[in-house]
């Protein structure tokens, strides 16, 4: 084996590996916050989704999508996606005063970076290559609010503006998903690249129902 051959494996192998610090990675979770419902701002207080409507979701021309009130829109921009009483899905745009309207056949549950996001599956992270398959040992075995197993394996479907580097955020869709989980999962894990995990299926009737399908 020559040693420039040797330098390309090393250089391969290095590229598709974890920083080690996803030994230890920090885990938080997002979700979607929908117009109406009981949610959480930035300090941990509860706060509700409603009141006079004295904002506008603005696309990127100007043109108003809706309006909502001042906790709805801070919350919209806070999660990058949001839920209109009206089954309307927004997501930000090209900054965080601009939204665009999603196509909820293609992408139900909000958008990733270029992709839909998937419900228990998608997470996000600023270090690790987007689309790899992540097994993570902490969430194998976990109960999901809607008593489905969940099976360790994620995929890297976003990115996060407030993620600092090995930081995992795990897409769990609604808030009230985010209180049950928030006791039982840690809030460091470890993480693995795997090539064997099989993605789930975790979408029930009643998360269909909540996202108005």
């Amino acid at each position: 084996m020559t040693l420039l051959f040797l330098a390309l494996l090393l250089m391969a192998t290095f590229a598709h590996a974890l920083p080690y610090c996803h030994k230890s990675s920090k885990l938080t979770q997002y979700w979607i916050p929908k117009e109406g419902e009981q949610d959480m701002r930035n300090d941990g207080t509860s706060v509700l989704l409603d009141g006079s409507k004295t904002k506008q979701l603005l696309n990127s021309k100007g043109d108003v999508i809706a309006k909502v009130s001042k906790t709805t829109f801070e919350k919209f921009q806070m999660e990058g996606t949001g839920l209109l009483r009206s089954g309307t899905m927004v997501n930000l745009g090209t900054d965080l005063n601009s939204f665009i309207k999603l196509d909820r056949i293609v992408t139900p549950y909000g958008l990733g970076t270029s992709n839909g996001l998937v419900p228990w599956v998608s997470v996000a992270s600023n270090d690790i290559k987007k689309g790899s398959l992540l097994y993570i040992k902490e969430l194998d075995g976990l109960k999901l609010p809607d008593n489905k197993i969940h099976n360790g394996c994620v995929r890297v479907d976003d990115r996060g503006w407030s993620l600092t580097r090995c930081h995992i955020d795990f897409f769990v869709l609604q808030f009230k998903s985010y209180k049950a989980l928030a006791t039982v999962i840690p809030d460091h894990v470890t993480i693995e690249l795997s090539k064997t995990c099989v993605i789930q299926d975790y979408v029930t009737e009643s998360v269909k129902k909540w996202a108005i399908l």
